[in-house]
C-alpha cells in the first residue's frame, strides 16, 4: 500500500530538480564565458601605432594632390614642314644655350629663299632700269629746253624789230600782232614741256619708290626665310635639361609640331587639385604644405585655373620653404591648402585612419583591454585631427587602421 510522500522527501526531490536544471544552464554559459575570455583577439602594442587625445592648436586643412612640374618649361615647335635629319641630344641631357639639339631637313626653306633673292635681284633690275631712264630724261629735256629757249627769244626779238617798224610806218599794225601771238605760243609751248618734264619725272620717282618698298619687303621676306633655314639646325633657347625630344630620326614634323621641350629644373612648381566643393574658401595666396617622403614642403597658391575637371578645380602652386632635391617632375604628392586656424581645441595624432570629416569607429585603451567606439572627427591637417566628440582629454587610442580587420567591441592589449 503505498504511503504519502514526506515533506523532507519532496523538499529534497525539488532540490535535486533545481540542481540539474542549474547544471544544465549555468556549465554551457560558463564554458561559453570561459571560451569567449580565451579566444578574445589579442593586439600587440608593438605592432601598432597609437596616441593620446589632448587641448591644442590646428590649422584646418584641405586635403588635394599636386603633380611635379619645373618651374619654366619652353615648347619648341618645328618651323616648317619637314623630315628629321639628324638627332644630337637625347632626353634627360643638361644643355647650355645655343646648344643643337636636333636637324631638319632645309632643302624647301632653302628653295624658298632662292625665289626670294630671285625676286629681289629682278626689282633692282627694275630700279635700276628706271634710274637710267630718269637720266635720259633730264638729258633730253635739257636739250629741248635750251632749243625751246633759243625759239622764244627769236620770237620776242622778231616781235620787237616788227613793233619798231610799226613805230616809223614801215610796217602793219597786223605784222605786229602776229609777231607777238608767236612769240607767246613759244612761251606757252616752253611752259608745256616742262609741265610734261616735271610729270614724267614724277611718274618714274614714285614708280622707283613703289620697287623700293618692295624691295625692303622683299628683305625682311628673305630675312625671315634666312632664319627659317638657320633654323632647321634646332638650338636650346636657354641653359636647362632636354626633358623631351622627338627621337625618330627622318620622322615627319609639320609646322608649329612640337618637337623639344627645355626645363629648368632648379626649380618646381605643383598644378594642384582640391575639391570643387571647397571653392568658396581656397583662393590665392594662401599657404599650402607638402608633404614629400616624410618631409613638409610650403608653397603659395599663385593661380587658380577657371575650369573645373571631373568635380575639381586646378591651381598652380609655388614652392617656397623645403628641400627639393628629391622632387621629380610628374612626381605626385599629397597637398593641404591652409584654409582656416582653431585654437584649444581636443585634437588627435593624424594617420591613416582619417579620411574626411565624420564618424569613424576606433579603439580606445583602458587598462589591457581596447574598447570599440565611434568617434566624430572634423578637420584636420598633416599632423592633427580635430575630434568633436567621441573622447577625452587624456584617452589612448590605436590610429592604427584595424577596424575592418576586428570587429569585435573590445579586444586585448599587450606591450
Amino acid at each position: 500500500m503505498d504511503r504519502p510522500l514526506s515533506k523532507e522527501h519532496k523538499r529534497k526531490l525539488l532540490i535535486r530538480k533545481a540542481g540539474v536544471v542549474l547544471i544544465i544552464i549555468i556549465v554551457p554559459l560558463a564554458i561559453v564565458l570561459f571560451l569567449k575570455s580565451v579566444f578574445i583577439p589579442v593586439v600587440s602594442l608593438s605592432k601598432v601605432t597609437t596616441a593620446s587625445a589632448g587641448i591644442g592648436n590646428i590649422e584646418i586643412t584641405v586635403q588635394g594632390s599636386g603633380i611635379v612640374i619645373p618651374a619654366y618649361e619652353e615648347v619648341i615647335t618645328s618651323p616648317f614642314r619637314s623630315n628629321v635629319v639628324k638627332i644630337v641630344k637625347s632626353p634627360g641631357a643638361k644643355v647650355e644655350k645655343g646648344d643643337t639639339l636636333l636637324v631638319l631637313d632645309n632643302r624647301l626653306a632653302e628653295n624658298d629663299l632662292d625665289m626670294l633673292r630671285n625676286e629681289l635681284d629682278l626689282q633692282n633690275i627694275k630700279i635700276d632700269k628706271l634710274k637710267i631712264e630718269l637720266q635720259q630724261l633730264y638729258e633730253d629735256f635739257e636739250f629741248s629746253r635750251k632749243i625751246k629757249d633759243i625759239k622764244v627769244v627769236n620770237a620776242r626779238l622778231a616781235y620787237e624789230a616788227e613793233s619798231t617798224l610799226n613805230k616809223i610806218g614801215g610796217t602793219p599794225a597786223y605784222n605786229v600782232q602776229k609777231l607777238k601771238t608767236e612769240w607767246e605760243i613759244e612761251q606757252l609751248e616752253c611752259n608745256q614741256a616742262q609741265y610734261k618734264f616735271n610729270n614724267e619725272v614724277n611718274s618714274k620717282n614714285n614708280g622707283m619708290h613703289e620697287l623700293e618698298a618692295g624691295k625692303s619687303i622683299l628683305k625682311n621676306k628673305i630675312i625671315k626665310a634666312q632664319d627659317l633655314v638657320d633654323q632647321a639646325y634646332v638650338k636650346a633657347p636657354f641653359k636647362g635639361d632636354l626633358s623631351w625630344i622627338v627621337d625618330q630620326p627622318g620622322a615627319t614634323v609639320s609646322e608649329g609640331q612640337e618637337i623639344a621641350r627645355i626645363a629648368d629644373f632648379t626649380n618646381y612648381k605643383l598644378k594642384g587639385s582640391v575639391s570643387n566643393s571647397w571653392a568658396g574658401r581656397v583662393s590665392t595666396g594662401q599657404r599650402v604644405e607638402v608633404r614629400n617622403q616624410g618631409k613638409t614642403l610650403t608653397g603659395t597658391i599663385e593661380n587658380i585655373m577657371p575650369a573645373v575637371s571631373q568635380g575639381m578645380m586646378e591651381c598652380l602652386i609655388r614652392l617656397d620653404e623645403g628641400d627639393i632635391t628629391l622632387l621629380r617632375p610628374d612626381q605626385q604628392l599629397e597637398i593641404r591648402v591652409v584654409i582656416s586656424y582653431k585654437e584649444n581645441i581636443l585634437r588627435i595624432q593624424n594617420g591613416p585612419y582619417y579620411k574626411d570629416r565624420g564618424y569613424k569607429e576606433m579603439y580606445v585603451i583602458k587598462g589591457r583591454k581596447a574598447y570599440r567606439i565611434r568617434i566624430l572627427f572634423g578637420d584636420a591637417n598633416f599632423d592633427y585631427v580635430e575630434v568633436v566628440e567621441g573622447l577625452n582629454e587624456g584617452d589612448k587610442v590605436i590610429i592604427t587602421d584595424i577596424e575592418e580587420k576586428y570587429s569585435r567591441d573590445e579586444i586585448k592589449v599587450k606591450e
